[in-house]
């Protein structure tokens, strides 16, 4: 995916494809109507966003914006920062693990907000019902793509607080979160288990332009 982070491509070519459907599916999240399922969640304003994303006069940063707000309202940042640093989350002092919350946040703007930018008239559609997982519950829909088969996602969500957040999605059987782990440990394994090396890489990503 980035040039400082190993490249893993279970994220398939539709992958620009799964980064709309995060954004959609985010934005679906906000109100919780009485007997609403988590289904209508990740339906509701999935429209406003494509219209939003097809405006050609978008800019970077609106588009960082855009995303950054979606996904410090609608994702469980901490939870899943933490499964991503996997055993090494636990090795974190306060000074690293308080570096690591706010470039984590940056590092997820910056890649979803670059591969938003690839949008080409994608829509998704969303199933009906639910399912549970664990604690969690499963919601399934699909990608509809124009120029290729359409692209089964997942999203799985928990409730926090009374409020639903997303914590996972899964792109034809391959989590999402499960594969940015597996960079991360790529990254401080080859770095002879230093944590600080994978803040450095993030940092460099973050920078770039």
């Amino acid at each position: 995916m980035f040039s400082h982070l190993p490249a893993r491509r279970p994220l398939l070519a539709g992958f620009a494809a799964l980064c709309l459907a995060l954004v959609a599916g985010l934005a679906a999240l906000p109100a919780r109507a009485d007997g609403a399922t988590p289904d209508d969640f990740i339906r509701k304003v999935g429209g406003q966003t494509l219209s939003a994303l097809s405006d050609r006069k978008l800019t970077a940063e609106k588009r960082e914006d855009l995303v950054r707000d979606l996904l410090t309202n609608y994702l469980d940042l901490d939870a899943v920062g933490r499964f991503c640093l996997g055993r090494y989350s636990r090795s974190l002092n306060d000074s690293q693990k308080q570096e690591y919350g706010k470039l984590f946040e940056d590092y997820l703007v910056k890649v979803y907000a670059q591969l938003l930018s690839q949008y080409n008239g994608e829509t998704m559609t969303v199933r009906d019902g639910s399912r549970p997982a664990g604690n969690d519950m499963l919601v399934d829909s699909q990608i509809n793509r124009q120029d290729g088969p359409p692209i089964r996602v997942e999203w799985k969500l928990h409730d926090k607080n009374g409020k639903p957040l997303l914590t996972d999605v899964i792109v034809e059987g391959v989590s999402m979160a499960f594969t940015q782990r597996q960079q991360f440990e790529s990254v401080i394994q080859n770095n002879g288990g230093k944590v600080d090396a994978l803040l450095a890489a993030m940092k460099k990503q973050i920078s770039k332009r």
